[in-house]
């Protein structure tokens, strides 16, 4: 038997599937930090050139001729252990390639940031349905954590029916995995939304969803970080700020309270 697909590829019209595989090389190659994220934003797209492996061309025909296929703007799906959609990457300018005689294929365009390289895990681990239980991601090393919040951010806009939480009065923050500012998105992904939640990739989305956040009665939330003095070491890193440096920490902290929650050191 074979085993079950891991990802589809469609055009981003609303077209059939046309293609489903198991495994690829090119794709989860990208590297790009938390830290680079918020100090060294980038807008400019990012060139991708994917070896899809074994590929069930979904239309049937068995003979392929050579040729290269202009897709334009099409969807790379990753599915689920079910063959739903998780969540989906957009390409741009896609073009496909087929060889003859060859059962893979390849794609070249354009996205907007490179798939993390340890985003193939954390979509694997999360394949069996959500999390029971908080800190999965606390498996990948400091500075792979990038990649369980760019799963988390694409799970939750694909499956979430509210895009903005509702936030409870008091929220728990389990700090002792936050040492670096990808890990700390992690943990408070998980302390607003549950195991697995999502709470922005960075500062400004982050900013975004506590602004437009539900609250009982416009209370102000209680964020009780525990161990707390993880972060203190792992956040100690300075960014420059509107002319003066100021620390990661100080700078979430600021922010989360800007932004109506107060945060209680335990």
């Amino acid at each position: 038997m074979m085993e079950p697909a891991r990802y589809g590829l469609r055009g981003d019209n609303g077209m059939l599937r046309l293609a489903e595989w198991r495994d690829m090389d090119g794709f989860f190659v990208g590297h790009e930090s938390a830290w680079d994220n918020f100090e060294n934003p980038s807008e400019a797209p990012d060139a991708i050139s994917v070896t899809l492996r074994r590929v069930d061309w979904l239309d049937a025909v068995a003979d392929r001729p050579t040729r290269t296929i202009d897709l334009g703007d099409a969807v790379l799906e990753v599915l689920d252990a079910q063959g739903r959609v998780m969540g989906d990457y957009s390409i741009w300018d896609t073009r496909v390639t087929l060889s003859e005689g060859s059962v893979d294929a390849a794609v070249t365009g354009y996205v907007g940031s490179v798939p993390h390289t340890r985003a193939e895990w954390a979509w694997d681990a999360r394949r069996p349905g959500r999390p029971a239980e908080r800190n999965v991601w606390a498996a990948l090393p400091v500075g792979e954590r990038e990649a369980w919040v760019e799963v988390a951010r694409m799970i939750h806009f694909r499956r979430i029916v509210q895009t903005y939480p509702v936030l409870a009065e008091e929220l728990h923050l389990d700090g002792r995995h936050v040492a670096d500012l990808a890990s700390f998105f992690c943990a408070l992904g998980e302390a607003v939304n549950g195991p697995g939640g999502y709470c922005g990739t960075n500062i400004t989305g982050m900013s975004d969803f506590l602004q437009y956040a539900n609250r009982p009665a416009a209370k102000r939330s209680r964020l009780i970080w525990h161990d707390m003095s993880v972060a203190e070491r792992g956040l100690a890193r300075s960014v420059d700020l509107d002319g003066r440096p100021i620390r990661y920490l100080d700078l979430l902290v600021r922010q989360l309270t800007d932004d109506g929650v107060d945060i209680v050191p335990a």
